[in-house]
């Protein structure tokens, strides 16, 4: 990873920066020469928690509020795109384009992947599902090419660090018991994170989806609620 740093020009470059343990490896791992933005309301997990690693990290993060925001201008901009797009994730790649349209620079690091190769879901804690192939599957054929065209209509260009070979190249014979503890996911990545020197509350900050953590999800029932009612009237 800090290879693939020190071969990246990060100028006119960003980090969608949630706070997490992924997206606050980049952000050390860039020395702070990435800026980071969050997305979240006010009162949101992303913002609470971009606020309190980026202190850990000494580093800042501009923060981008949801509150006012016209969610469904992007809802139809991501239908556009994508007009198979699932409810699930539609509400995810919400905080993405949301990002990508007021993110200043035109380079934007992301931490995809990390979830998918480090078996952050919690659905890889049940135990009939073997390894992470269906959901790399998914990564690749739907997700990436996807997020590639919402890049390309808010002009900008995605990297994601993860996804580099290096990184493969050093997963190849992990296996899901070894991504998985008894009481944390990640376990691989905890590791790399505490050898990079960050700091245990910054290593192990509790961590939501994107929708989740930003609050988008929950204006998005706000609006359904609203629209349901007024059909009612």
């Amino acid at each position: 990873m800090r290879e693939y740093f020190v071969r990246q020009d990060l100028s006119d470059s960003a980090l969608a920066f949630s706070g997490g343990l992924d997206s606050s490896i980049l952000l050390k791992l860039s020395e702070g020469k990435l800026d980071a933005y969050t997305l979240g309301s006010k009162t949101s997990i992303d913002i609470r928690n971009a606020t309190r690693t980026s202190a850990l990290l000494n580093c800042t993060f501009k923060p981008i509020y949801l509150e006012n925001m016209d969610l469904k201008y992007y809802m139809n901009i991501l239908k556009t795109i994508d007009p198979a797009i699932s409810k699930l994730d539609l509400s995810y790649e919400l905080v993405l384009a949301i990002l990508l349209d007021h993110i200043d620079e035109n380079t934007v690091f992301t931490g995809q992947g990390a979830d998918e190769l480090f078996y952050g879901y919690n659905k890889f804690y049940n135990e009939e599902q073997k390894d992470n192939s269906v959901e790399l599957n998914k990564l690749y054929n739907v997700t990436l090419p996807r997020e590639k065209l919402i890049a390309n209509y808010f002009h900008k260009s995605l990297k994601t660090p993860y996804l580099s070979a290096g990184i493969n190249e050093c997963l190849i014979g992990t296996t899901k018991e070894d991504h998985i503890g008894a009481d944390k996911n990640k376990v691989i990545l905890r590791l790399v994170a505490g050898k990079l020197g960050m700091p245990d509350e910054a290593i192990n900050v509790p961590k939501k989806a994107a929708q989740y953590g930003s609050g988008v999800s929950k204006i998005l029932r706000d609006l359904s609620k609203a629209e349901k009612g007024i059909q009612t009237i």
